[in-house]
């Protein structure tokens, strides 16, 4: 299924949980394209997120959004693999990211995709409010006043840059991204980059977890399931891990920082131990590594 924009670099995690929503959509009504009822649709079936939380309030759920979608569009048999977005919908999200600089914003949020949908009132969306009797106007104030007093989602991307990540360390963080939003979890969680990092076989960590037998089956059976606590948010070890690198001596925030700051976090610790890892053994063996590197005699 064809990705709806062209970078996910702005868009927050629920953002992309949304779009992740709305390309299921399509698919599952057999619909030739993506329109901004979809979308609308997607941010409804996202939960957790500010979007779905202010539809919530104005009385809208997935039982009564996609009924009255499905005749908006022709259904197409069988669905297609690539699902072009129609030009309503790439206006509607060009107005998102306005939206969101008009904010001060850096991400581009669930809030800011339903600004998007209502600001000009394109696409199918505006027969789906008639539809279900509320007024585009209702939304853009729920959400304005929502953004207005401080309401904002969980992002990793100013994380991630505070961080100054490696090449590796950025390609790590991005999987674990990414299989939160391939899972429908609400964050990015400890326990998605704790099984990524296991699966990077360019980095010499993933060997490490690897011969200190991390249980990968345990770990990915209770991810999969959504255990509370492997979703704990990543982005408080992420933002620690620059310190940990700058005081081993290193400019960039590498995989190895990132496992030693997980290992010092005391709910990352926990989470080692409970998958068969000693987090005290394992930041023993990472300080001793990079002394050796450093060339400084333990």
């Amino acid at each position: 299924m064809r990705t709806l924009v062209p970078s996910y670099n702005r868009y927050s995690h629920h953002a992309r949980r949304a779009l992740t929503h709305t390309t299921l959509v399509v698919t599952r009504l057999r619909h030739p394209f993506a329109d901004t009822g979809h979308l609308l649709a997607g941010v409804m079936l996202t939960r957790g997120s500010l979007g779905c939380q202010i539809l919530q309030e104005l009385a809208l759920t997935p039982q009564i959004i996609e009924p009255a979608l499905q005749g908006l569009s022709p259904s197409r048999m069988p669905p297609t693999e690539d699902i072009p977005n129609a030009d309503e919908l790439n206006v509607a999200l060009t107005l998102a990211a306005d939206e969101s600089a008009w904010f001060g914003h850096h991400y581009i949020g669930t809030g800011h995709l339903l600004l998007g949908i209502t600001r000009m009132n394109v696409g199918n969306a505006r027969a789906l409010l008639r539809q279900l009797d509320v007024s585009p106007e209702q939304i853009r104030r729920h959400v304005r006043h929502a953004l207005s007093d401080g309401a904002t989602e969980p992002d990793l991307q100013l994380a991630k840059r505070t961080a100054r990540l490696s090449e590796l360390s950025r390609r790590v963080i991005n999987a674990a991204e990414q299989m939160a939003v391939t899972l429908d979890h609400p964050s990015v969680g400890l326990g998605h980059l704790l099984l990524v990092m296991l699966l990077e076989e360019r980095s010499p960590i993933a060997g490490l977890l690897r011969d200190g037998a991390l249980d990968e089956a345990a770990l990915r059976h209770e991810l999969e399931a959504g255990d509370p606590a492997l979703l704990v948010s990543l982005e408080a070890v992420l933002t620690r891990a620059l310190d940990t690198a700058q005081s081993m001596g290193s400019h960039y925030t590498g995989t190895e920082h990132l496992l030693l700051t997980l290992a010092a976090d005391d709910t990352g610790a926990a989470l080692l131990h409970r998958y068969g890892i000693n987090p005290d053994a394992l930041r023993d063996h990472l300080v001793a590594q990079a002394n050796r590197r450093s060339g400084v005699e333990e």
